[in-house]
């Protein structure tokens, strides 16, 4: 087994086709940076073009669910426009992985459903996984054969999850709580802190075991597979008394093309206001700016506002009204550079907010 190691961001595309891996792990981003140049061709293309792309991830789609056992096979006639699509369409695509991929793991930051969904739809199923530093780092995962869209994955062996209530009483299948875990993997304690230490542990419904608090909110279902909602140190209240959960509301909007990052807050405000970093090529191509155009002024342009707000409400539109951010600005990219981004890629919230 060959292992390679990207060089970074900037040398991404150049690596996958350099290595060409059958099995990529990686964050979310790079998932979704494809799945938006992708739409973005689509939606600029001709119109025979994007016809025949959206029928391939349409057909794709069908065939991933029923590769999932969802539903039945393709007809004769539509198998007939997979495999010829497939070959068109789809494979090129899979060509900017390097041609070879059979699936893909991310893990750090949760992955847009639809983005996981176009992954599909191309032939490579994407796994998630979950676990901290303190967790060795794995407590649930997904297998290739073995997956639910949406969630985390399972236990791994040895390892029991619990979601729990304020009072650390474990909640039936279905009900937000803290995720909490018990298994060899997890941490004795923090070296040298003993009171840090006592703070993340309790004892586990069996009464005797350490079970570690992992910071996390979640959801188990009937069947065991885990789902994270955000993080509990996240969550705050409007001044209306309402409680919000930052991380699912960020990850609709950003499934827009136009968006590439987002940080919501109000905390004792009347309602969301939400921080975006734009895809200003996106919004260039799709409203016909030239390149003389500064982001300047298409940021002030009436044009990109409407955009904005359109897309704001579609994508927002399965999420609870009071959740939906009833103002924006733009900003700056957050990046490691500026201290906003740590080396997973995860956004610094309270270094965006300050």
């Amino acid at each position: 087994v060959s292992i390679a190691i990207c060089r970074g961001v900037p040398f991404l595309v150049e690596d996958l086709q350099l290595t060409k891996p059958t099995t990529l792990l990686s964050v979310p981003t790079l998932y979704k940076k494809i799945y938006d140049r992708v739409y973005n061709a689509m939606e600029n293309a001709s119109p025979l073009r994007k016809s025949l792309m959206r029928t391939a991830l349409d057909l794709g789609a069908a065939n991933a669910e029923y590769r999932n056992g969802n539903r039945g096979p393709l007809g004769p006639i539509d198998r007939i426009k997979f495999n010829i699509l497939d070959k068109l369409v789809l494979s090129k695509i899979r060509d900017r992985f390097g041609g070879r991929m059979r699936h893909g793991f991310v893990a750090s930051a949760a992955c847009p459903t639809e983005v996981m969904k176009f992954m599909d739809s191309l032939g490579i199923p994407i796994c998630e996984g979950y676990g901290l530093t303190e967790t060795s780092p794995t407590v649930t995962l997904s297998g290739p054969s073995n997956r639910s869209v949406g969630s985390v994955g399972r236990p791994i062996v040895d390892v029991d999850v619990y979601v729990v209530d304020e009072s650390g009483k474990t909640l039936p299948p279905g009900e937000e709580g803290e995720i909490c875990c018990v298994g060899p993997n997890v941490m004795r304690g923090y070296y040298n802190n003993p009171e840090a230490t006592n703070a993340v542990f309790s004892v586990a419904p069996d009464g005797v075991s350490r079970m570690f608090h992992t910071g996390d909110l979640g959801q188990l279902d009937a069947n065991g597979w885990l789902k994270v909602t955000g993080r509990l140190k996240e969550q705050y209240k409007l001044d209306n008394g309402k409680y919000i959960v930052p991380t699912p509301v960020e990850t609709a909007i950003g499934t827009s093309r136009f968006i590439h990052q987002s940080v919501l807050y109000g905390a004792n405000r009347p309602h969301n206001i939400v921080l975006l970093v734009p895809e200003w090529d996106a919004i260039r191509t799709e409203l016909g700016f030239d390149e003389e155009s500064s982001e300047e002024d298409m940021a002030s342009d009436s044009r990109v506002t409407e955009l904005i707000n359109a897309e704001l409400a579609k994508s927002c539109s399965k999420i609870k009204k009071f959740e939906i951010p009833q103002k924006w600005a733009f900003v700056a990219p957050f990046t490691a550079a500026n201290n906003m981004l740590t080396p997973k890629m995860s956004v610094r919230r309270h270094k965006v907010i300050e």
